[in-house]
Formats: C-alpha cells, structure tokens, sequence
C-alpha cells in the first residue's frame, strides 16, 4: 500500500448540484514522508478521515470528515497531499499549516490528507513523545464549529480499546481541530477482499466492534455510518472503529424523528435523480444520513428515529457481507438500494446465499437485518451475548467429572484451543505478519506462555482462517537433525518397521548434512502436492543451544531451517520459540541471523485484562463462577507482580478447580486462602509432594532434578534409561519418576527414536517459584556444571567406541578426583565407566612417571660420574697443554739465542775469511816481492789454506745452527697453536657440560613436583 507521497492525491470534496456533499473514492495507499519509517510504518492509512473506498459490490463510501488516523488510499489529480488543486498550502482562516509548524505542543510532521472539509496532518507530541494524527476543520460556521467540539469530546468519553482515542479538541486561528490516535494498519475492506471468511473468523473480527458499540451506545453515541471501510485493523491485530458521531455533526443534521404519540410518518426518501451510483451518502441540511449500501430503514426517513438498533443493523450487513461474499442486495446499486426502507420487503435470509453457514449463527444474522427495528436485538450487549458462543475455540463440550478447565502446569496444546483465553490481540497480529515473513520468532522470558501461544492459540486460528494449514511440530533436543529427520523421514520412506524406519532416519540425517535444503524441498513438494500450507513449529529453541554441544551440529540445523523460509512466496512458515536471554547466541549463523532478526515478535506477559480473562472465562465456560470479585482482584494483583504469570495462574487456578463447590459451582475464597495464594501454590504443591516422601526417596529426588537442569538453569531432557541409573535399583527410580508425573512435576515423553522414552520438568517455572529446588541448584552449582561436561564427555567417547584419545587429562583428572570425593549419589552406567577409565589411565600414567623418574634419576647419576670424568680429562688436557705451551716457549728462547749465536759466528767467521783474504793479498804481494824465499812462502800457504778450511767448517757449522734455530722456533709455535685449540676445546666442553646438568636438574625438579617426593626418597 505504500505509493510515493508526491505522486498521491487526497480527493477533494466536492458538492453536487443538489447541494448534497460526496466525493471520488480513493484508489491507492499513501506514504508518509519522513525516511526514517519503514513501509509498514508510512502506510498507516488516512482513508476513512474522509470515507474510504468500496468493495467492488458496493457503492462508494459517504464523505466526511471523521476521526480515522490512518494513511491509507488517494487518489491522483483531486488535491491530495502537499496538492490542494493550486499547489498551496492548506490553511484555516487564511493562515497556512506546514510541516515544522507548532501548535500548542504540537509539531507537524506532515500532510496526511486534505479536502474541501478539512486537512489532516501527521504531528509529534513534544510533551508526551508520540505520534498523533490531527484534524483540522475547514469551516466558518459557528454552530457547526461549536457542535463539532461538543461532538467530539462526547465521543472522547467513549473510552475502550476497540474505538479510536480523540486525545484533545479545540481552536485555531477560530477553526476547530482535533487530535486523534494515529493507527498503523488496514482497512476492514482490504482484509476482505472478495473472499468468503469462516464463520469462527468473521464472528472473531465483528465481537470487537460489537464490544465498541456497546460502549458507545452506553454514552448515548450512535455511530449511524458503520462499516468495513470505518472499521481498521492494525498491525498489531488490534481492531478500531473510527468515526462515532463525527459526520452528524459535521453535516449540522439532526436524524429524523416521529412525533411523539403521533402517528409514523410516511417515508420521505429525497430525490436522487441525476446524482449516478457514485452518490453514496446524502448528508445535506434536512437529508436522510448514511452509506446507502449499510443504511438501515429508518435512516431512509421512514419516521422513525434512529437509535443503537441503527448500528445493529449494520453489523448485521457486515456479518452477512464476511460469511456469503456479497451484500444481500446485490447486485443493486445507489438509488436502488432505496428498497431497504420499504418495510414489507424483507431482507434475503443468509442461509440462501451461503448454505453452509451454521443455522444458530444464521439465526442471529438474519435477525440483525429485521427491517422493523424493535425486532431486531434491543442493544449491542445482547447481540454480543448471541456471537460469543462462535467465537474460535470456544467450549461447547461438557467436561467430564475429573477435567478441569484449566491446564495447570502443562503447555496447552492444540487440542486445548477451546480453553486458551488472554492472547486475542497477540494472536491477530502475528496472524498479520505471518503473511509477510517466511521465518518468526517468538521471543520472551520464561513462563510467558511461547509454546502455548503458538500450538493452542496461532495454530488453531491459521487452520480456521479458511486457508488449508497443516501443522508440524518439533523440538531441538540433543540431536536437532534428527527431529528434522523424524518429519521428513514419513513423508519420503515407504518402510514398514520400526527398525526401517530408523536407518531412513539415519540416512535422511546424513543427507541434511551435506544439503541444507533438503527437507525445504520435501516441505515445498508436499505443500504444492497437497494443496496446503505448512507451519513447521520448532518449539523451545534455546535446546538447540543448551543441549548440543558441538557448533557444526547447530550450524547445520539453522541451515536447514534458512533453506526452508527462504522467501515469502513459499508455502512454508517456519516459527520457533525461544527465551529472551538466549536470543545473543543466534548470531553465530549470520545468515540466519540475519533473516531471523527481520522477524522476531516479542510475547511478553499478558495485560491485566489478559490474565482475566485466562482466569475467568476457563471457569465460566464450564458453568462455574469465582465466589467474589475481590477474590479474583487480589489473584490478578499477586500475579501483576509474579515472575511467570501464565503458568502460576494456571497452576493456582486448576488447584482451585480441584477444591471447587460442586453444589454450588463455585470457585471459593476459602480454598484460595487454604492453598497459601498465588504465591505459595506452586511451592506449597512441590514441598507437600517431596514431604510425602521417604528420606531415601527426597535424596534421589534432589538428585533426579539436579539432573533434569542445565547449568544454565534452563530443563533439560533426559532419557528414562540414563535416570533409572542414578540407582542402582531401577524399579525404585521408575516409581519415583511415575509418582512425580503423577503430581504434574514431571512429564514423560514417549519417542519412536533410539533414546526412547524422555522425561522432563513440566515447567520452567519450578526452576524460579520453588525455594527447595534453587536451594539445591545453589548447592550444587559445581556438581552441575561438572555433571553436564561429565555426560558430553562420556557421550563422546561412546560414539568414538571408547576411544583412549578421548578420556580426561591432567587437571579435568584431579576435578573428577576432587567430585568423587564429595558426590554421594549414584552415576549413569556409562558416566561410571568413563571417570573408571579416565582415573585407570591416570594411574598408569603416574607409573609410567615414576619409572620414567627412576630411571631418569639412574641417567642422571652416570651423566654426573661421566661429567665428572669429563672434567678430569678435560683439566689434565688443560694442565698438558699449559706445559706443551712453557714446553714450546722454552723451546722458541733456546732457538731464538741459537739463532743470535750462529748469527755473531758467521759474523765471526766472516770478519776472518775477510782478513785471510787480506793475508792472502798481502802474501801474494810479498810472493812477488820475495820469490825466492819459495820454501817459506809455500809453508805460509799451507798453513793458510788450513785455516781457510777450518773458517769454511766454522761458517758452515753456523749456517746449520742457524737452520735448526729456525726449526725449533717452528715447532714452538705449532705447540703453542696446539695448546691455545687445547684450552678452547676444554671451555667448550665445559659448557656443555653445564647445560646438560642444568637440564637434568630441570627435569629432576618436575618428576618430583609431580610424584609429591623428592628424587632421592623414589631412588631409596
């Protein structure tokens, strides 16, 4: 319904030539302006502000100027929003109204709608923070302004949930205006359509308006232009009647009255002539009032005057129109209509044209549409009392001496449709939104009444709707797959055998794992193939995060469940439930977070009003009555202030049945008091049930429902066979679980899986309401938490066939060391085994240390005698290479004085060959000079010659100790290289040594740490 307000016109009002005003019905929706509203938001429709358009059999609707607030239907081209005809400003006495401007506390948002009568606008309440619709009048008149203001603060009087509120009238700028309840939805019309609606949902949507006018009538109000187009349904599911008295007033008529104690007048029906079938409502000074297509005879000016028995007859075209698909005149039309107010032609009886509607309810149609109208129902309180009992779900059955109305602690189901009151409006409008979304979540805390409200009250009224609906129903629990599986498995599997039937559940599981969209397929065939819709309920959906462990088995069912709502054009709708305090854990699938997030409705808990009627009317369908009304005052104040109202009420209220006064069928004042109230019923019951028992029997009570609570304090559900194990006596346990099902504690389900039969805590209201059991989730906080781990752990290991890898380690064998130190009770077969297995591992753990320390110990010891060894040699090389070191040094003084020896010798040597040589010079010379001393001159030179050898020997044996100087010096360098590698090679084993002692001292230090005795107490 939404259309760009720019391009969408609000028809004028216009006057005929008669004088009598009307206007063009509007054809399509308007949105507001403002960008931060949503479609849904914007489209609240400004229709019925000046009449509204007609169902296609029937004429177009009276133009006024009344108190609808809805942005609704225009039409282009008549001087519709922000377009007057000469794209001005709409104004009141000449001064204009614009979005921003203030009136009194009054900001205006923008322009809802604008005729030749007045304008509406969208506006904020500064002072109170809302939304508010305001309409001014466009009239100079002082009468019609002053009877407009008294109008409209008598209809103000009509103060009632179905009616449109009128906050406040009054002047400006000498133009009267008022300020209006600004709704969000649709009207009447649109929700019908052309279809033909059940008879259990058309008396659903009239009793609100009945209840309206009943309220209405006690103010002396007669609405006198009821119909669908007057008539809204919000988003929320809430109906409202708008326009009481407004267009009387508007048009300054008076009804028209007979004489008193004269004689009736004949009828005066104005001429119509030239007018066409658009004229619908005749509103001019004098005229006859009313949309001709619901005007009753006596507003066709027969004489005689109209009051509530008008508005009687209305409903009754409303009702006729809903349950046969036409109005009973059709196919007439304007002027002909006229025939209504000839009294002796009666009104076609329904069943004509819908024979399958019930002849009770038939009855009361017809009835309505009594011509004469003192035969016709004498006010809107009897025609109520004659729809109730058509209502959806209503008790038309006797109950059986030990029945009770109400359902205790228990969720109601389907079947319990006829006793689930209190949810009316929440039920409607998620009826609304059911149509848009694929995928809903129903959220709030626990004890609000989430499953109830989907299984007894939403799905009852969607199988009622008219459209074929089938209903699926399924929790999580452990393996969400496999309640998958268990849906889709039947409608794919042709096997005869339970057994056949498991594989194909096993195999159906598989497959959802590696195709998400599997069971959307199946669903989707199924629905084409049947030629229905198909609501798959997951119920308490927060299992999925409190009872499966592994991430990968979540994320794949929150696949499965965006495969099958992936679009609003599908067959399909998808809701779960789910606590409030676990909505934070659905992000971990963004997509399905995603798409979720766009559809969650908040159920909190019922109004006042709400839990009343779930109080009382469960008794007085059954023909019992509370003996006073403070009694039932002083229930709904205790449960104003409860945490978990709906399931204390129906605890306390079904404990009060239980006690009731069969002679006088009533529920007693005395019972309530003896039961300790609301407050004290639920633990009353609980204590008086657990003090019935022996002390054997509170011990594994305490112990049974420590077991069938989370750690995060939410129920848990536990198959039969794991808690018949808590003792060793089975058949004792199994007594114990039948009695406590029996006080309506617990609750046993029966399931075709391999777990067998399941059992649970009835309801999560026990976990908060009784004292005994927090005290014992108190005391056992650790255990729980330890539990719970205990029983993943074990689980795991049996679906690994006990696999080593998987048994506890380290400090998780030290916490289940310290738990089964302080745990009396008893432990599931399979938990047992497990913490067996786990403390025998660690035991040859510890003697595999030990040995391990020993024999490191013994390592350590000859690693100390080697490095003591090690360090000998080492010291010895040191000492060895210091003295091959002073050995070398010794050695290089000894060559190098050698050296300066042979060196001065050869010097020596040479400083006498030279003087030889000079001899030699001289004796040749003397040779010369005196030959003939030959004998003495050759025994010189033979001496000389001997001694020239003698100096060759000497220099020659120089030049070998100068060699062998050299040698030596060599060698004492080599030793002194050799040392210096001697003393490096000794401090690196050194350092090795060190860090090989200090690892062992290391290792040494943790054996005893984890042994508890020192190294040398294991090595004795």
């Amino acid at each position: 319904m939404a259309v760009n307000a720019s391009r969408e016109k609000w028809p004028d009002m216009m006057k005929n030539e008669a004088g009598a005003v009307r206007r063009e019905p509007p054809a399509v929706g308007v949105t507001g302006v403002s960008s931060d509203l949503s479609d849904r938001t914007q489209a609240a429709d400004v229709e019925s502000l000046f009449g509204a358009a007609p169902a296609p059999v029937e004429p177009p609707s009276r133009s006024n100027t009344g108190s609808s607030t809805w942005d609704g239907p225009s039409r282009p081209g008549t001087g519709g929003t922000g377009d007057t005809g000469n794209n001005t400003s709409p104004s009141i006495q000449g001064h204009a109204l614009r979005p921003g401007m203030r009136l009194q506390h009054y900001e205006l948002i923008r322009e809802l709608g604008s005729g030749g009568m007045g304008t509406v606008f969208l506006a904020r309440d500064v002072r109170l923070g809302r939304r508010v619709a305001i309409k001014f009048l466009h009239s100079e008149d002082a009468d019609i302004t002053r009877r407009f203001i008294l109008e409209a603060r008598a209809t103000a009087r009509c103060s009632h949930e179905n009616i449109v509120i009128i906050y406040e009238v009054g002047e400006f700028t000498g133009g009267p205006f008022m300020v209006l309840e600004y709704l969000q939805g649709k009207p009447l019309t649109k929700v019908l359509g052309n279809q033909r609606l059940p008879p259990a949902r058309a008396v659903e949507l009239m009793v609100p308006v009945v209840r309206a006018l009943e309220c209405a009538h006690e103010q002396g109000i007669v609405h006198r232009d009821l119909k669908p187009e007057n008539i809204v349904v919000t988003d929320s599911g809430a109906i409202k009647v708008l326009d009481f008295g407004i267009a009387k007033v508007l048009q300054g008529d008076e009804p028209v009255e007979a004489p008193a104690g004269g004689p009736q007048a004949q009828p005066r029906l104005h001429s119509v002539e030239g007018m066409g079938e658009d004229v619908s409502n005749l509103t001019r000074k004098g005229a006859i009032m009313g949309t001709m297509a619901f005007m009753s005879p006596e507003q066709w000016g027969i004489g005689v005057a109209v009051d509530n028995r008008t508005d009687i007859w209305a409903v009754g075209l409303m009702l006729f129109r809903m349950l046969a698909g036409k109005h009973p005149l059709d196919p007439l039309r304007g002027p002909q209509l006229m025939v209504t107010g000839m009294l002796d032609e009666p009104m076609p009886l329904l069943r004509t044209m819908a024979p399958d509607v019930p002849q009770e309810l038939a009855a009361v149609v017809d009835r309505c549409l009594l011509k004469r109208k003192e035969e016709r129902y004498p006010d809107a309180a009897s025609l109520l009392r004659a729809l109730e009992p058509f209502l959806p779900g209503r008790m038309s059955r006797e109950l059986r001496v030990d029945e009770s109305p109400y359902a205790g602690l228990s969720s109601f189901q389907e079947a319990d449709a006829d006793r689930f009151f209190g949810r009316t409006r929440e039920i409607a409008a998620l009826v609304n939104r059911i149509n848009d979304r694929p995928l809903l979540a129903v959220v709030g805390p626990s004890g609000t009444g989430k499953s109830s409200f989907v299984r007894a009250g939403l799905v009852p009224v969607l199988k009622r709707s008219g459209t074929p609906w089938e209903a699926l129903v399924i929790r999580p629990g452990r393996s969400p797959l496999s309640a998958l599986a268990s849906i889709v498995a039947p409608l794919m599997s042709s096997s005869t055998t339970i057994e056949d039937d498991l594989q194909e559940q096993q195999r159906v599981v598989e497959r959802l794992r590696a195709e998400p969209g599997y069971v959307g397929n199946v669903l989707r065939s199924r629905a084409r193939r049947e030629k229905r819709r198909i609501l798959l309920f997951i119920d308490q959906f927060e299992e999925l995060y409190t009872l499966v462990p592994d991430v990968q088995d979540r994320m794949a069912f929150t696949a499965c469940l965006s495969g099958i709502a992936d679009d609003a054009t599908t067959p399909i709708r998808v809701i779960l439930s789910i606590r409030s305090d676990f909505l934070d854990r659905v992000p971990e699938d963004e997509r399905f977070m995603s798409e979720l997030s766009q559809g969650l409705y908040f159920l909190t808990a019922p109004a006042r009003e709400g839990l009343k009627d779930a109080l009382v009317q469960p008794a007085e369908r059954a023909g019992y009555q509370f003996e006073s009304p403070t009694m039932v005052s002083s229930m709904l104040e205790h449960l104003d202030a409860s945490q978990g109202a709906l399931p204390l009420l129906q605890f306390a209220a079904t404990q009060l049945w239980e006690a009731r006064d069969v002679t006088n069928r009533l529920l007693t004042e005395s019972a309530y008091q003896a039961m300790g109230g609301i407050a004290g019923a639920l633990a009353s019951h609980a204590d008086s049930v657990l003090e019935s028992l022996s002390t054997q029997e509170r011990t594994l009570v305490r112990a049974l429902f420590l077991r069938l609570v989370t750690p995060e304090r939410t129920r848990a559900i536990v198959s039969l066979d794991e808690l018949r194990e808590l003792t060793k006596d089975t058949g004792e346990m199994q007594r114990l679980i039948d009695h406590l099902v029996q006080a309506r504690l617990l609750v046993v389900q029966t399931g075709g899986g391999a777990t067998g039969a399941t059992v649970e805590i009835v309801h999560e209201s026990l976990l908060h309401s009784w004292p005994t059991l927090r005290r014992w989730l108190d005391e056992g906080q650790e255990d729980s938490a330890f539990l719970e781990q205990l029983r993943n752990a074990a689980r795991q290991w049996q679906g690994k066939n006990f696999d080593a890898h998987l048994l506890w380690r380290g400090e998780l064998v030290e916490e289940a060391q310290r738990f089964q130190r302080r745990y009396r009770g008893e432990l599931p077969r399979l938990q047992q085994d497990f913490l067996t297995a786990v403390f025998a591992q660690a035991k040859k753990g510890r003697r595999l240390k030990r040995a391990l320390l020993i024999g490191s110990a013994t390592f350590l010891g000859l690693l100390v005698v080697a490095a003591v060894v090690a360090l000998v040699v080492i010291r010895n090389a040191q000492q060895e290479a210091e003295k091959q070191a002073q050995a070398a040094q010794a050695a290089e003084i000894i060559a190098r004085a050698a050296e300066s020896t042979a060196r001065g010798a050869e010097v020596e040597a040479k400083q006498r060959l030279a003087e030889v040589q000079a001899k030699e010079l001289e004796r040749q010379k003397a040779q010369q000079a005196a030959e003939s001393a030959n004998e003495q001159v050759a025994l010189a030179n033979q001496e000389l010659l001997s001694k020239n050898d003698e100096l060759v020997s000497a220099l020659k044996r120089a030049q070998e100790a100068q060699l062998r100087a050299r040698s030596a010096k060599k060698r004492a360098e080599e030793s002194a290289d050799s040392a210096r590698d001697a003393r490096e090679e000794a401090l690196r084993a050194a350092e090795e040594l060190s860090t090989l002692l200090k690892r062992e001292k290391e290792r040494v230090s943790r054996l005893q740490s984890q042994l508890g005795s020192p190294v040398i107490e294991v090595l004795k």
